[in-house]
């Protein structure tokens, strides 16, 4: 039984990132983002099995064919697409890890070659390419995680009265430099057991600097949303109605 899937096992790994990658990109092209059920859960289970298959592919290492060689040769192109992928859907330091592993184990298959590739060649040339250019998108995600980005908060949520749409005031604070507020209409997604496929949000209403208020969200209908004054409830400040796919700011 395990002969007949040693095709698969000799770039099992290379597989796993490249599916991984192309699912998450199809999602975010239909778009919708992938929000995990938990992110702990899944990248446990991703871990898992990246190192499965990484310790599978270098018990394989004796059996590889000229293909599967070539393939495990680009992993760290791989990673980078993977990196690419899950990136739009999520952050933190737990992905981080996830992106390390995954780049430390593509390293470790590539060189189980022992040099084979040759250098000066035009597959070496992409080799090291595909190398630097996944270190560099390691580098750009640690940054991402060490500066300071300030306050990014919901302060107001309400879903629409049937529950189909979710609006979200978000107030943005960088201290001295200021903050802005920040108005969301998400249509609330489709659970599928793992998490749920949640459309992007569209922003209807993105505050001038340094110009923070204090709002409050009025659902009239499912299609009509008026934000308030919270000094003076009876106040609207803004109404917007949905149009179509999109939501317009309206002075009805």
């Amino acid at each position: 039984m395990a002969r007949r899937f040693t095709p698969l096992r000799r770039v099992g790994l290379a597989v796993f990132l490249l599916v991984h990658a192309l699912v998450y990109h199809l999602i975010a092209w239909a778009g919708y983002t992938f929000v995990p059920a938990s992110d702990v859960l899944q990248v446990l289970v991703a871990l898992t099995l990246i190192i499965a298959l990484t310790v599978d592919g270098i018990k394989c290492s004796h059996d590889q064919t000229e293909f599967s060689k070539t393939i495990n040769d680009f992993l760290p192109l791989f990673v980078l697409f993977f990196i690419r992928a899950v990136s739009i859907h999520s952050r933190g330091v737990l992905y981080f890890l996830l992106y390390i592993v995954s780049f430390v184990c593509g390293l470790v298959l590539m060189r189980k070659r022992k040099g084979e590739v040759t250098h000066g060649t035009i597959k070496g040339t992409v080799v090291k390419v595909s190398v630097l250019a996944s270190y560099v998108a390691l580098s750009v995600q640690l940054l991402l995680l060490l500066l300071p980005s300030g306050y990014t908060g919901v302060r107001q949520a309400e879903r629409s009265p049937s529950g189909v749409y979710l609006v979200e005031i978000i107030e943005n604070s960088h201290g001295a430099m200021g903050g802005n507020t920040r108005i969301n209409i998400t249509r609330l997604g489709i659970n599928i057991g793992i998490g749920e496929l949640r459309a992007y949000p569209q922003n209807i209403y993105h505050g001038r600097w340094s110009d923070s208020q204090v709002m409050v969200p009025s659902w009239e209908t499912d299609e009509v949303l008026y934000i308030l004054d919270v000094r003076d409830p009876a106040y609207a400040i803004m109404r917007f109605e949905r149009q179509g796919r999109d939501w317009r700011q309206t002075d009805g």
